[in-house]
């Protein structure tokens, strides 16, 4: 059962030792000030049934506090209870009336809050907070009175002109594994086979003898090529030969002890799914000789993993998902984030199209690097009246503009903005390595840690008074 909460305005007093009193200058009273809360409550409510029976849940100012919390002081589930039951100001965060010493709620409810707030719910509330802040920073004037009609012969409305920057570029969000080899993978591959072995075997009544997995000439054989990595390609690629026949056997091992014991192995249902595919993708690339192939497993206990190569210097290639990112006057939004390596070319029309249904015209410029200036891109600016940054495609030119020079340098310096906020949030907020492991629940502690990177001020008299984030 959920019970939407009651949102106060006024600041409560909060019985603290020593007669304490809450600090309205703290970042997280005016943090919990300015967030609205209420936004996120339709998208939480729906999780729960409304029967009225059963204990009430934890409101969702609790479930997306803790989870901004986790992620602003770089805390572990566990140390975030800790945390909110040592500091008054957390508890305010959080939407507690008065200071509690025990632990608010349990470790193992932030899992549930990550699944009940997915991306897309923390990408409204991101659009949310954007436009309540642009609102403030600049009320809109006295609405024109609506007019009873307009003639026929009424003059067309001019179109607007294109005004405003938009800066975009896209990023890799690492995930936690180790860094994946194939005769890493396959190895692992064939030594949860085995486990799954001896599981099916335990469920039997009357246990079959056990099958002939050679789990020790198989162990040998790996380590003779992970202790002499410069062995030469022909005994790597026939050491892994073997362990696919290994794993290929194991699989078939299963299926049989499946059949026999006329039941599965719950859980593991997946991993044996993941087990074959891994399998098929190894075979495939070892007779074609290639290290190529589409959808390629990295990791057997995060599936969803891919191989994202940026060549970036010391780091060609990167193990997580992919994701574009665009800044517009201090406002970072999110417009794609996926699994799957694309080409982040492809999302600069959408990207300006999105920004005329927001702002009712185009962007004047847009500051990307060279990769977004494509045919296709240039075509579509010309057209829209955009400035997209960078050279002119093909050769360069003997002679060197010096107008056209300095506008290239200014664009250069404008567009690092966007590189320093995704600098800020690996360095700072745990975007480096995403900790968590579930497929949503990577990508709803992504579109947190990039909901965090939206850090607008706007000066209320003589106060300065920040949207959101860590100070």
């Amino acid at each position: 059962m959920y019970r939407k909460s009651r949102h106060d305005d006024e600041l409560p007093e909060i019985g603290l030792y020593f007669e304490g009193r809450l600090n309205p200058e703290n970042r997280w009273v005016k943090m919990a000030e300015r967030l609205p809360w209420q936004e996120l409550e339709a998208d939480y409510a729906r999780h729960f049934k409304s029967c009225g029976r059963g204990e009430v849940a934890l409101n969702v100012r609790v479930a997306m506090g803790a989870l901004l919390i986790k992620e602003i002081l770089g805390l572990s589930d566990r140390t975030v209870v800790d945390a909110v039951s040592e500091n008054p100001y957390l508890q305010y965060f959080l939407g507690f009336k008065s200071f509690e010493t025990k632990p608010p709620f349990n470790a193992s409810l932030m899992t549930h809050f990550r699944k009940r707030l997915p991306a897309e719910v923390i990408n409204r509330f991101n659009e949310k907070i954007i436009e309540l802040s642009r609102k403030d920073s600049s009320p809109d004037d006295d609405p024109p009175p609506e007019s009873c009609g307009k003639p026929d012969s009424a003059p067309q409305e001019p179109k607007p002109e294109n005004a405003g920057t938009i800066l975009m570029d896209a990023t890799c969000v690492p995930a936690d594994i180790k860094y994946p080899t194939d005769l890493n993978l396959v190895n692992d591959a064939r030594e949860v086979t085995e486990r799954l072995i001896d599981q099916l075997r335990q469920q039997q009544a009357n246990p079959s003898p056990r099958p002939r997995t050679k789990p020790q000439i198989c162990r040998r054989r790996y380590l003779e090529i992970i202790k002499h990595p410069k062995c030469g390609v022909a005994r790597r690629r026939s050491a892994l030969r073997f362990l696919l026949n290994a794993v290929r056997r194991n699989l078939e091992f299963i299926n049989v002890l499946q059949q026999q014991t006329d039941s599965d192995v719950g859980a593991a249902t997946e991993q044996i799914r993941v087990i074959r595919m891994v399998h098929d993708q190894q075979r495939e690339m070892l007779d074609r000789k290639s290290h190529r192939i589409d959808c390629r497993i990295v990791s057997l206990h995060q599936p969803h993993v891919r191989p994202i190569v940026r060549g970036k210097a010391g780091r060609e290639t990167e193990f997580g998902a992919k994701l574009t990112a665009s800044l517009e006057n201090g406002y970072t939004r999110i417009e794609r984030l996926s699994w799957e390596a694309y080409n982040e070319a492809s999302d600069l029309q959408s990207i300006c199209e999105r920004y005329k249904e927001r702002n009712g015209h185009y962007p004047e410029a847009v500051l990307a690097d060279k990769l977004f200036r494509n045919r296709e891109n240039l075509r579509y600016c010309a057209e829209h009246g955009i400035r997209l940054s960078g050279p002119k495609l093909g050769r360069p030119t003997k002679v060197i503009d010096p107008e056209l020079l300095k506008q290239q340098l200014t664009d250069n310096s404008a567009r690092n903005a966007i590189e320093g906020k995704f600098g800020q949030c690996k360095r700072r907020l745990g975007l480096g390595r995403v900790m968590a492991r579930q497929k949503d629940s990577s990508e709803t502690v992504s579109m947190i840690i990039l909901f965090l990177m939206l850090r607008k001020v706007h000066t209320i008299g003589h106060i300065s008074i920040v949207t959101y984030g860590s100070s």
